[in-house]
């Protein structure tokens, strides 16, 4: 199937079916069924027919209303926000190592876990995935986002800063630690890049840390009420 998942009902409507995509990883496919489960107890009564999610959807990087609440079931479910912050506080820089450790930890993707991190962080931070040369989708944290550093890729093909070292493919354990940037090749500002590429995916993930900087005058507009926490008063 084309999308990762999908909640799809019987013909006698009286049950309902989860389907995941074949080739993802198993904590991709634990997140996907985790998400598809939200839109279960949260939607199915909306949505008779079924719903069917893209990757973006999954990974809640979409403005629909639906598939950003069951992203955030999804998120509370296997990475409780409690446990997550005991291993990485919001004030934390933690490199991918940290955050793997957080993935096998919950047992979902390393993507699932940079992007729960990024949702509740103090720090300015983004995840930049990139497919030759070219950014594919990035996520900005909060304070990232309302001071202006963010990648817009919706206007089409965003290529890479090329004096960064993922536009110049040194994918080396010393890049994937870290490595700094003077003002100018990711924003306007110092930036400390740690990049590495996927060979299964034929991706490269790039986590970008900032410093400290005063918002800008516009804001990203009302959090996105827990929805978690919305089913459980429900219940």
């Amino acid at each position: 199937m084309a999308s990762p998942g999908a909640l799809v009902p019987a013909e006698s409507r009286t049950r309902w079916g989860i389907v995941y995509g074949t080739g993802q990883s198993p904590g991709r496919r634990r997140f996907t069924i985790a998400h598809e489960f939200g839109h279960y107890l949260l939607h199915r009564k909306k949505y008779p027919d079924g719903i069917h999610s893209s990757e973006a959807d999954v990974d809640g990087r979409t403005k629909i209303q639906v598939e950003r609440e069951a992203n955030e079931f999804a998120s509370w479910l296997l990475m409780p926000l409690d446990d997550f912050r005991k291993q990485v506080s919001p004030h934390d820089k933690p490199d991918f190592d940290v955050l793997g450790n957080c993935a096998d930890r919950y047992e979902v993707s390393l993507v699932a876990a940079i992007l729960r991190w990024l949702r509740y962080t103090e720090r300015r931070a983004l995840l930049v995935t990139s497919v030759d040369g070219f950014v594919k989708w990035s996520w900005s944290s909060k304070s990232a986002l309302v001071s202006g550093a963010f990648i817009r890729t919706s206007r089409g093909p965003f290529p890479l800063p090329a004096g960064s070292a993922v536009a110049q493919e040194q994918f080396t354990p010393e890049v994937r630690a870290g490595v700094d940037h003077p003002t100018g090749v990711w924003f306007n500002e110092r930036a400390r890049e740690l990049t590495f590429r996927s060979e299964k995916y034929d991706t490269a993930y790039t986590l970008l840390h900032l410093g400290a900087a005063e918002p800008k005058a516009w804001d990203e507009g009302r959090a996105l009420e827990d929805t978690y926490e919305r089913f459980m008063r429900k219940t």
